[in-house]
């Protein structure tokens, strides 16, 4: 027989076995029991003294989890993604204040689920934003969740490829007469982006270091960029970095064009000096983008994204018969397959003039 209250017996095969209470409903009322064994009474009393304390403290975690507010958790879960790169840090800390935080706010955590999912897609949608900036902040919230073993299903929206725009033949024009004639090299910059295809932070991260006339290459291995600022102390809320660029195919040599080598010669700096200062001192983004802007103006050339450079530069490639695998390393593409994505629909008198190409 157990003693009173310790629900101890002893077995037929001579083990001892002790019951305890393992879960309860919400009214208290015992759910279902656990059971341990043991060759001996004091044994097996241990045993299940262990279990409890284990059960006890799996309970304390439980109900944090489930008290736990989602602000508090996401904030948490940021903060720890010590690993991941400042560009990335910024890019998360945007999506998860600027889009999430703001729909799902103290909700408890457990209670996020298939209906509560579909209703934050409708409220994206509602802001009038596009399918990659939904799947690209729906992304960042399937990690949290899968981070919190929320199980939910979230369908992601499928992208479809805008129309490349890039500069017509005039604009081209005049851009090429402007730049060729002018003695500032942030001028010049801007062919220099036609026959390379640099996105405007690699730009403004070169050095003369990195420019080599004499095997004519131009290496890629850094980008200028502004982050978050992580130090609370500091008043700033962003800084500028040199960085590494996000991915490893964006590390990479450009052969030079011969139309830019003369002028590359023309404006060479010592080895320490950024490509469009010529000096020791960088010049951020904006303040380029800026002047860029500027000079379109001056030229009476409508307001194009700076990107617009880097689009007919591989437009053009295209055309000239340059193949997709050699551009695809030149733009520092993840794949051939993002590089076809992106311009194999070049123009319909480009592909009139393919079509053409059989004959009887």
């Amino acid at each position: 027989m157990p003693k009173k209250g310790e629900n101890i017996t002893k077995r037929k095969d001579g083990r001892y076995e002790a019951r305890f209470v393992k879960e309860r409903d919400e009214f208290g009322r015992i759910k279902k029991y656990g059971f341990v064994y043991a060759r001996s009474y004091l044994e097996v009393k241990q045993k299940r003294e262990m279990k409890l304390k284990l059960l006890e403290r799996d309970n304390d975690k439980n109900s944090i989890y489930k008290r736990e507010n989602f602000t508090t958790s996401i904030n948490l879960w940021l903060d720890n993604k010590v690993l991941i790169k400042d560009s990335s840090y910024t890019n998360y800390y945007s999506i998860i204040y600027s889009k999430i935080v703001p729909f799902f706010g103290n909700i408890r955590v457990l209670d996020i689920d298939e209906t509560k999912i579909l209703e934050f897609i409708k409220y994206l949608k509602e802001q009038k934003l596009g399918n990659k900036r939904i799947k690209d902040i729906l992304l960042v919230l399937k990690q949290f969740l899968d981070y919190k073993n929320i199980n939910v299903r979230i369908e992601l929206p499928k992208i479809s490829h805008k129309k490349i725009i890039t500069l017509n033949d005039d604009e081209i024009e005049i851009i090429e007469q402007a730049t060729k004639n002018s003695n500032d090299i942030k001028v010049f910059a801007i062919l220099f982006v036609l026959f390379s295809g640099l996105r405007i932070g690699e730009l403004c991260a070169l050095t003369w270091k990195d420019i080599d006339i004499n095997n004519r290459l131009i290496h890629i291995n850094k980008t200028l960029i502004r982050v978050k600022n992580k130090d609370s102390s500091n008043k700033d809320k962003t800084k500028i970095i040199i960085d590494t660029p996000k991915t490893q195919n964006s590390v990479r040599d450009i052969p030079i064009n011969q139309v830019i080598l003369p002028y590359l010669k023309k404006f060479k700096r010592d080895e320490t000096c950024y490509f469009l200062t010529g000096s020791k001192n960088f010049i951020t983004t904006k303040k380029y983008y800026l002047f860029y802007l500027k000079f379109l103006k001056s030229l009476q050339i409508k307001k194009y994204k700076f990107h617009i450079l880097r689009h007919t530069f591989a437009t053009r490639s295209l055309l000239c018969g340059v193949d997709i695998k050699s551009l695809s390393e030149i733009l520092g593409h993840s794949s051939v397959k993002t590089t076809l994505d992106l311009y194999v629909h070049i123009n319909d008198n480009e592909k009139l003039l393919q079509i053409n190409k059989l004959k009887f």
